[in-house]
């Protein structure tokens, strides 16, 4: 039988939102590198996330780079040595962590930190993510190099092939996918994921939103304020 998918519950670099997180039962949580830089890194210590996480949490890390942003290539090469500082201070607590990748993050640059940075990570920690700009061949490339692998969630709703290719290299090949930022039931009944990252239940914090889930579909109703 089918595993269920983990869920990762991302946003947990805020206190409020890992306060909140503290009083359920979730255990899988997400941080976003570039977020914590925004709201300030501590200056005269590295921070560690087990000064902020119990050992009961696994705790998934993307760097986060907001997908609009397009950094400049000095502002990305500083941004990038102070997310390998980050992981290599919390490698043996992170359960997983993202590459640097996106639209807006030169190819060549990928590449390299592949071959570079993350090449003496521990495997089953770094996931790279797949382009979709680098096509189907580029997703082979990665299930012929790597046994997880990370999918922008909107890509699966723009590329009508990447589903199947998706299961069929589950099936095939044993690759592990991860989907970042969904949770629309139909794109997750599409693809074998190990895990998903997500946003979504802080949507009645951020946009005043209840989501309902009535065993087909995922609903929201905007409260009024």
């Amino acid at each position: 039988p089918k595993n269920f998918v983990k869920i990762n519950y991302l946003g947990a670099e805020v206190p409020s939102n890992r306060t909140l997180i503290e009083t359920t039962t979730v255990r899988n949580v997400g941080i976003s590198f570039w977020r914590l830089k925004k709201r300030g890194l501590p200056k005269k210590s590295p921070y560690l996330i087990e000064n902020y996480f119990t050992e009961h949490f696994y705790v998934h890390v993307s760097p986060g780079i907001p997908k609009q942003v397009a950094l400049e290539p000095e502002e990305l090469e500083i941004f990038a040595a102070e997310y390998e500082d980050f992981i290599a201070n919390n490698i043996d607590r992170i359960t997983f962590f993202n590459e640097i990748n996106g639209d807006l993050i030169p190819q060549d640059f990928v590449e390299q930190q592949r071959k570079t940075a993350w090449a003496t990570v521990p495997p089953g920690k770094f996931q790279p993510v797949w382009n979709h700009q680098s096509g189907l061949r580029g997703l082979k490339t990665l299930v012929d190099n790597y046994l997880d692998i990370a999918i922008p969630g909107e890509d699966l709703e723009t590329d009508s092939q990447l589903a199947s290719a998706t299961r069929a290299h589950t099936i095939q090949d044993g690759t592990r996918f991860h989907i970042l930022g969904s949770m629309k039931p139909d794109n997750l009944r599409q693809v074998s994921a190990e895990s998903v990252s997500t946003l979504a239940w802080l949507s009645p914090m951020l946009h005043g939103e209840t989501i309902i889930w009535d065993g087909k579909d995922r609903k929201s109703t905007r409260l009024n304020s």
